[in-house]
């Protein structure tokens, strides 16, 4: 799912760079739409850095996500992001741990700032596989409209994993393995990007 949301990215960014070069005034043509538009969907690519203690099992992740955006006025809007992110496994002292792998379901509002800058705020369920659990995930961002259609947010998302052991396929997410004992659990903390096509 994950190659699917990042070849739809690739086109939506080609196309987003596309309908830009037909003329000067496009962006602000597009954010002139967008505000008066009530609802809008959004596909975006989103790569992200573990922080803390988290990094010491993953050193990066990348997903993709869709977005629903209602507008009930000018400077603000109601968010709905589902999205699939993996942070891939680190292996440590021999040990290989499994990647992290997530099904984010995130409500949220933007509060805009200006016509192409704005903040914003989401939480939501997190359904982790591999025996990670549904955790409780929330984080806030500051996002601004690039060119066209094309959107960039910087975000931070954080949500406290339940303790986690051994998966089916054989990797390790902490405990008995390697010389490590007990089970790995705690708050993940991340900061990511998510760039986006709006239609």
């Amino acid at each position: 799912m994950k190659k699917l949301f990042c070849l739809i990215a690739l086109g939506a960014f080609v196309t987003a760079n596309a309908q830009d070069s037909a003329g000067t005034n496009q962006g602000s043509r597009y954010s002139e739409k967008s505000a008066s538009k009530l609802f809008s969907w959004s596909i975006g690519v989103e790569p992200s850095v573990p922080l803390g203690h988290f990094s010491d099992y993953t050193s990066f992740g990348l997903g993709g996500s869709l977005q629903g955006e209602y507008r009930p006025g000018r400077m603000l809007g109601i968010t709905l992001n589902f999205g699939d992110i993996d942070y891939f496994g680190k292996t440590v002292n021999g040990v290989k741990y499994s990647d992290f792998n997530y099904l984010p379901l995130m409500a949220g509002l933007k509060l805009y700032l200006a016509d192409k800058l704005y903040i914003h705020g989401q939480a939501g369920p997190g359904f982790g596989t591999n025996g990670l659990g549904t955790s409780f995930w929330y984080g806030g961002g500051i996002g601004i409209n690039i060119v066209g259609a094309l959107d960039a947010e910087v975000k931070y998302t954080g949500w406290h994993q339940n303790e986690v052991n051994m998966n089916g396929s054989g990797g390790v997410y902490g405990g008995g393995n390697g010389g490590y004992s007990g089970s790995y659990g705690g708050y993940y903390p991340t900061i990511g990007l998510r760039v986006a096509y709006t239609f």
